[in-house]
């Protein structure tokens, strides 16, 4: 079992080899086992994976013979915390863990909800070794072959050798003893291995631009990717699981808009014409809840130290912007579960889905890594000749339009990876990264105080709205015009150092062009979208 501290976990080619292995430490040692206990054991993480990714572990862990089930944290040095549980809800929000968890798991999960991610159900058999003072020495834990419920997969069954403090002496004899018996130490235990045994792959990147493909497939099948991630995170957003679903949602709607728009055209025209209208109602769709779910998210840091308000008067704020924000996450759904939507999913993926294959014949017309250097030049172009011509006279709508094209760049980084070489890539969207944060952060703070002035207006037309209330609002509104302001005074220095470096003297190398079409080659799979 996962969690077992300095334990090994060992693993046979036949289940029948962890009883010769019992067998035979029954002739050096006692060994007491305990009776069979059929359990069920589900491990549970966020969408992306927070805890899986700091080398961490949640389990609930219920046995079919009553036992109440127990709750384990695995942390990311072995050290394991173990309690009772009565209920958890399935998804769980970090403020409805229980009480135990919530300092060790809030700073890593943020706002992310812990969702079941693997459930496996087996027989599990502890015990332990005895020396000839009938002290204990070693547990033991005989985990016989599990099933991945849900899926086609399963956990190997093996032996847990867990020496006790003092006697790892004992515990290395045992595990030599289990090595003669044919065997093998496990790598993988726990939650990585039933990722591994349900084929889930945590570690799994994004797909990238194959450099040497037709510019046309390479440009689908990355769309299709996009469109897989919608998919993921449709259901989570319409039951909103967490806010993070709806990002993420947004995220591959955006990128689909920007390589629709600076990489459609080696698609055909009926394509791009069809999908523009289509991923711009989805932008549309979304926005309302996204910038409200961003608000509400901010309030606590708007709204702490306020000087000349109490805390029950950003209360009616707060219930406002809860109400409107439950009204549009229901616009959302419907859009969401409509036809329409269907028909998009649908159809798209037909047309990309034909786009996409290809038997590895050379085609008339760029490589992805031609058109990729291409497009790279000029999203930066539009950046840097966008970015030199803003003064502190100039109106907030240009940085506006600075960071849309900032944004489409970043994204072309992301999808061009191979282009560069990742270290060239990585460092660009770092440097970019940092402009886009002061441009955000300028726009955010505007969006927000406009949002706060209207919500005033409509509070101070009904009765019962106190003027502390309102006088509250203001003095948030003047907090963000701060932050917009300074923000503004950044942007100078942060652009500077953005353009002393340019994206496309990394990317102008013949030898990615010249390596290109051996690498596509060799990866070509015909009509298989990637």
């Amino acid at each position: 079992m996962s969690g077992l501290g300095a334990g090994q976990f060992w693993v046979g080619p036949q289940p029948s080899a962890v009883s010769a292995v019992l067998k035979e430490l029954a002739s050096a040692w006692t060994v007491a086992m305990g009776r069979p206990v059929v359990t069920r054991r589900t491990w549970l993480d966020t969408a992306d994976f927070r805890l899986y990714r700091r080398g961490m572990a949640l389990m609930v862990t219920a046995a079919e013979d009553g036992d109440e089930p127990t709750l384990q944290l695995i942390g990311a040095d072995g050290s394991t915390v173990t309690a009772g549980l009565d209920t958890l809800d399935r998804p769980c929000l970090p403020g409805s863990l229980p009480i135990w968890l919530r300092p060790r798991l809030e700073p890593v999960l943020g706002v992310r909800a812990i969702l079941p991610v693997v459930e496996v159900a087996g027989t599990i058999v502890s015990g332990s070794l005895h020396d000839a003072e009938g002290k204990t020495v070693v547990r033991l834990v005989h985990e016989r072959p599990a099933t991945i419920l849900g899926g086609r997969g399963g956990l190997p069954g093996g032996l847990w050798l867990v020496p006790l403090r003092g006697y790892a002496g004992v515990g290395a004899r045992a595990a030599r003893v289990a090595q003669r018996a044919g065997l093998v130490r496990a790598d993988r235990v726990g939650y990585p291995a039933a990722l591994l045994a349900a084929g889930i792959d945590p570690d799994g990147m994004r797909p990238a631009m194959e450099p040497g493909l037709p510019a046309g497939v390479a440009v689908a099948r990355m769309l299709v990717s996009f469109l897989d991630e919608m998919e993921a995170a449709w259901g989570g957003t319409v039951k909103d699981v967490d806010i993070e679903f709806l990002h993420d949602f947004r995220v591959a709607v955006r990128r689909s808009r920007s390589a629709v728009k600076l990489l459609g055209d080696v698609l055909p025209p009926a394509v791009v014409a069809w999908g523009t209208p289509q991923l711009k109602w989805l932008g549309d769709l979304t926005t309302p809840s996204r910038d409200l779910d961003v608000l509400l998210q901010h309030l606590p840091s708007l709204t702490s130290g306020l000087s000349g308000a109490r805390p029950g008067d950003v209360e009616p704020l707060e219930r406002e912007l809860i109400g409107r924000r439950a009204e549009a996450q229901s616009a959302l759904v419907r859009g969401l579960l409509s036809a329409r939507f269907e028909r998009f999913r649908a159809r798209w993926r037909a047309s990309l889905e034909g786009l996409a294959g290809w038997d590895g014949r050379p085609r008339a017309g760029p490589t992805a890594a031609i058109i990729g250097i291409e497009r790279l030049a000029m999203a930066e172009r539009r950046v840097l000749r966008r970015g030199s011509r803003i003064t502190d006279e100039s109106p907030a709508e240009a940085l506006h339009d600075l960071r849309k094209r900032a944004k489409e760049l970043r994204y072309l980084l992301e999808m061009f990876t191979p282009v560069l070489g990742p270290g060239d890539a990585r460092g660009s969207v770092k440097e970019l990264k940092a402009l886009q944060d002061v441009l955000g952060t300028f726009q955010d703070s505007e969006a927000q105080r406009d949002a706060i002035h209207a919500l005033a207006t409509d509070l101070i037309a009904r009765d019962g709205v106190s003027t502390r209330t309102i006088l509250a609002m203001g003095e948030i509104a003047a907090r963000l015009q701060v932050d917009q302001d300074s923000s503004r005074e950044r942007f100078a220095d942060m652009f500077e150092r953005f353009a002393r470096r340019p994206v496309q003297r990394r990317a102008s190398r013949p030898d990615q062009l010249r390596a290109a079409p051996t690498r596509a080659a060799a990866t070509a799979t015909a009509g298989r979208v990637r």
